[in-house]
């Protein structure tokens, strides 16, 4: 329940802040037109104010304090559930069911429908309907209007039978995101892979032959011919130059393969035992490091610590790929923070631990971070596509793992990657 609340607050996000704020200012205006201009039988003018009140933080929901920041898709509902199937429903019934409020109602209804999905419109509409029932049984009223409400039932039970269809949109839009995804980096790995194999061989062709070159030119210049001039700058920028050209491509690589392990289906894997150790130390060898300062910055923690996990060497070398990349994006953007990779056990199990002393995950994201396609970071640049930590849940559960994340904010962010202490049995192997 909280992460589809969550889910569909931050689906409606980018509209809430104006929506609410015209709704907010809406309120009071329409008291007055069915007040004086179009008189109705009923009004309320401290019901139009509380709606009105209730909507405007939301419109403002940019400057609230970030300690108050994950309580927001919790006020949006309230918020929503209070301003259209309770108003609309409880002036509804206030009006006698007038032609006029019946059609406010629906519109209510559409409205909700539009910004949540079928289970939650479900939750607020019966919730809202049913606080506006009970409001009015309760309170000062008229006879209920049996006759407006039994001709009013067959195009409110239509509308709710046929409008939720409009919340599968969402669902499809996801699913549709997942075949771009794929489609996206099969394109990528067709179109790249070929023409980074051939600048890779140009490469290592160079490397091959430059040392040759360099020392013909020697030769050359001994005997007095007349050759350009090249300074030992020059030449420590051509052996560089090899260097860069072998890194760069290794590295596009590497993000090749995490993009299309990140995207496609696991599907049926070959489970074995594995090392700890021995993966952690490869995967922190192949990482392709931007630079020297950042591996420098990463840092394994010594020791005998050791186990062996069931599992897919490919699979836990992705994920601790992902951990990096996050830790070193976020140190790097932060200017501040190493990266200490350790191993540990007990009898909770066996644990790799990544810890940062960079920024820190805001109380407000960190619930959220294994969400897929949720991605986060301070100012206008995003992190990526929100599919690697997605794609390392499903992963080390796949293996029969479990990952979590413990932060801080402005201090560190360390995750845990756990197994269990023992190998199941039948796999012909113990810890």
């Amino acid at each position: 329940m909280d992460n589809a609340m969550f889910t569909r607050a931050r689906y409606s996000q980018p509209m809430m802040p104006v929506m609410c704020l015209l709704g907010g200012l809406f309120m009071p205006l329409y008291w007055f037109l069915w007040t004086y201009v179009l008189p109705q039988p009923y009004g309320n003018l401290g019901l139009h104010m509380a709606g009105c009140v209730v909507l405007l933080p939301l419109a403002l929901q940019r400057w609230w304090p970030r300690r108050c920041k994950p309580w927001l898709p919790t006020y949006w509902y309230a918020a929503i559930t209070f301003v259209l199937p309770f108003f609309f429903g409880y002036l509804t019934l206030r009006n006698g069911g007038t032609i006029g409020w019946m059609a406010a109602h629906l519109f209510s209804i559409f409205i909700t429908m539009m910004l949540f999905d079928l289970a939650s419109f479900v939750l607020i509409f019966s919730l809202g309907t049913g606080l506006a029932a009970l409001a009015f049984q309760l309170g000062p009223h008229e006879a209920w209007p049996w006759q407006a409400m039994a001709q009013y039932a067959p195009v409110l039970a239509l509308t709710l039978v046929l409008g939720p269809l409009a919340s599968l949109s969402q669902k499809f839009g996801d699913q549709a995101k997942v075949k771009a995804l794929i489609g996206a980096s099969n394109n990528i790995a067709h179109e790249l892979r070929t023409p980074l194999g051939s600048v890779q061989l140009a490469g290592r062709a160079i490397g091959r032959h430059l040392p040759n070159l360099l020392e013909s030119h020697r030769m050359a210049e001994q005997a007095g011919l007349s050759v350009a001039p090249l300074r030992s700058p020059h030449l420590q920028a051509l052996q560089r130059a090899v260097d860069v050209i072998e890194h760069e491509v290794n590295h596009s690589h590497t993000v090749i393969d995490m993009l299309l392990m990140a995207a496609r289906p696991m599907g049926t894997l070959q489970m074995e035992p594995l090392h700890a150790r021995a993966c952690v130390e490869q995967a922190l060898a192949r990482y392709p490091y931007a630079s020297r300062t950042e591996r420098e910055r990463v840092k394994l923690s010594p020791g005998p610590v050791d186990f062996v996990v069931m599992g897919s060497e490919p699979l836990l070398t992705h994920v601790l790929f992902n951990l990096l990349r996050n830790a070193l994006f976020h140190t790097g953007r932060a200017g501040k923070g190493e990266i200490h990779v350790s191993l540990d056990s007990d009898a909770g199990g066996h644990r790799i631990r990544v810890r940062d002393t960079g920024p820190g995950i805001p109380p407000d994201v960190l619930p959220r971070i294994f969400n897929r396609f949720y991605s986060y970071s301070e100012g206008d640049a995003g992190t990526g596509l929100g599919i690697g930590l997605a794609f390392s849940q499903s992963a080390v559960e796949r293996m029969g793992g479990r990952i979590s994340c413990r932060s801080r904010w402005g201090e560190y962010t360390e995750f845990f990657v756990t197994f269990p202490s023992r190998v199941p049995s039948g796999q012909g192997f113990s810890a």
